[in-house]
């Protein structure tokens, strides 16, 4: 049982360029390990998410193995399944790496998470006066707009996640849930996190007040036009970004 398991020393994750992760990053590694892949792939997931693991960051086997207290084929699975969701690059060769992506990889996100989220906001606005939905909403309104005078990267970042999670869930399309994009768009903003044009931006914060007001409204096509405003323009802000910024490729 990994329970009852003596835990090993935990080795240090690196980067692609070998700098080793921070001192906090690993003391938030959890102690007890999953017991299968689905459950590696979630805490996996969670890194992710969290920042722990970063775009470009490889991850390496005998490490997972260790930190993780699972057997190197678990770590296999659950990579391979990171990679099929687009998450991680396995290399040949070379081992697994957080992906990084390109100017063509962003682009081709952006394209799907347009007429998805456009799709989910119209259908939030439909179901907005159901159930909690309302304050559920303005609860992930409020959690974005806390950072409009202090930016901060990290939770900005995990407060737009919540944001559009709250606006599929409340859709009720449980096919819209399973396709839209929401881990790859994190990614990439994680990716750009050095970048204040978008997270600094008063614009930025109008754009998504917009999008609530018409949800809020009850208003399905003003929704779809503000979502697809707001991320025709995060494009065209990316877009302006140099290219040291993005993976080679695109």
């Amino acid at each position: 049982m990994i329970g009852n398991r003596r835990q090993p020393q935990k080795k240090t994750l690196v980067t692609a360029t070998t700098a080793p992760i921070s001192t906090a990053r690993r003391a938030a590694a959890p102690r007890h390990g999953p017991s299968s892949p689905d459950q590696l792939v979630a805490a996996l997931n969670d890194g992710i998410q969290s920042g722990r693991y970063v775009p470009g960051q490889r991850l390496i086997e005998a490490d997972l193995t260790a930190e993780y207290g699972v057997s190197r084929g678990t770590v296999r699975e659950a990579l391979k399944r990171l990679a099929a969701e687009g998450l991680i690059d396995l290399v040949a060769h070379r081992g697994a790496y957080v992906r990084s992506l390109s100017r063509s990889d962003m682009h081709d996100i952006l394209a799907v998470f347009e007429r998805l989220a456009t799709l989910g906001a119209g259908l939030a606005a439909e179901r907005i006066g159901e159930a909690d939905h309302r304050a559920r909403f303005e609860a992930a309104l409020e959690r974005v707009l806390q950072f409009r005078t202090h930016p901060e990267g990290m939770a900005l970042m995990q407060a737009r996640t919540e944001f559009y999670d709250t606006l599929v869930q409340i859709g009720g399309n449980l096919e819209l849930s399973h396709s839209t994009p929401l881990l790859q768009m994190h990614l990439m903003r994680m990716q750009f996190r050095q970048m204040t044009l978008v997270a600094s931006s008063r614009h930025f914060f109008e754009e998504y007040e917009a999008i609530a007001a018409s949800v809020l409204a009850s208003d399905a096509r003003g929704a779809e036009r503000a979502m697809r405003r707001h991320l025709r323009r995060t494009r065209a802000r990316l877009d302006r970004l140099p290219d040291s910024l993005f993976a080679a490729g695109g």
